[in-house]
């Protein structure tokens, strides 16, 4: 397909029919927002939106973004692209890799279309989101300008996939690893520390180690559970009513920290290991295997001087941190 502007069938329709430029508050890894950086909403919502310790996009309907909505505001990007280039687009809605690839390779074509110089496009996407493509699909997306994505995981952990309402299980994730493991994109996934609560133990960190080991991400980043009040939605977390209840105990902060050092003394692949989320209190960064023992320390130290008490008035900061 082949955009022209003089002949986009947007450009003759009134501009104020498209709603805001974002649904929902901009979301992406903290070093996507560089002053080369530029964020496109392509979907609306997530395509789950049932992950119980999550309260991103509860009050967005899960939907696509028509296309001439799409250029509408591609045409204000590439006005600002003369002053500024802007070199790597990353796709706005939870998860736009839902899109199916046909639909990602045509907003490809787009893009390309209004900025010819632009370097790479990134966006986020569940496991399940692989589901419908192919590794050879996936080499056609790197081929198309797609490249260091990003990938919630969270957990390998079968237990807690269901008990945290993921939408799929260790196999699929598993499957889906296999693939982006196989294809020659980039990309990076999430681990979620203190995800079964108090006393859960370390089948979680063991499971989940076990998985980057198979999958080998280039960047492995971590989050601490942390269920927030979310001031855009407006709403708690629906795990944290289960506290509440006393149906589920939160981890402990030191507790958090053993459960990382179980995970990074399991983990063997190369891979760029980043906890500096604003959900931890100490934070840590370190390329894996090469400074696994220094990492290991760290941790250690941290876990032997760390304020239990601290750490956890700290954490009631989150929100305002995100």
């Amino acid at each position: 397909m082949q955009f022209n502007e003089k002949e986009s069938s947007w450009q003759s329709r009134n501009e104020f029919k498209f709603g805001p430029r974002f649904a929902s508050p901009v979301n992406s890894p903290s070093y996507e927002w560089r002053d080369d950086t530029q964020f496109l909403q392509v979907t609306r919502g997530c395509s789950h939106n049932a992950c119980r310790y999550c309260t991103f996009f509860k009050n967005v309907p899960y939907g696509k973004v028509d296309l001439d909505e799409v250029a509408f505001y591609l045409r204000f990007i590439a006005n600002g692209d003369k002053d500024m280039p802007v070199k790597r687009i990353f796709l706005q809605g939870s998860n736009a890799m839902h899109l199916s690839y046909d639909e990602l390779m045509e907003i490809s074509e787009l893009i390309y279309t209004y900025l010819p110089n632009l370097e790479s496009i990134g966006s986020y996407g569940r496991i399940d989101d692989l589901r419908d493509k192919s590794v050879e699909q996936l080499n056609a997306l790197k081929d198309a300008g797609y490249d260091r994505l990003f990938f919630g995981v969270e957990s390998a952990d079968d237990n807690l996939l269901a008990l945290m309402s993921k939408g799929y299980d260790s196999a699929e994730l598993y499957e889906a690893g296999g693939k982006l493991r196989e294809s020659a994109l980039q990309w990076a996934c999430t681990i979620m520390f203190g995800m079964g609560g108090h006393g859960y133990g370390f089948g979680h960190a063991e499971k989940s180690a076990d998985f980057i080991n198979f999958a080998q991400p280039d960047i492995t980043g971590a989050v601490s559970m942390t269920l927030i009040f979310d001031p855009y939605t407006k709403m708690y977390a629906p795990l944290k009513y289960a506290v509440d209840r006393g149906e589920f105990t939160e981890a402990g902060e030191i507790e958090r920290y053993e459960e990382m050092r179980a995970f990074v003394e399991r983990v063997n692949a190369s891979t760029i290991f980043a906890a500096k989320h604003s959900t931890f209190p100490q934070g840590f960064r370190a390329i894996l295997p090469d400074e696994k023992e220094e990492l290991i320390a760290a941790i250690s130290k941290t876990i032997e001087e760390g304020d239990e008490d601290m750490f956890r008035s700290l954490r009631t900061w989150v929100p305002k941190a995100m």
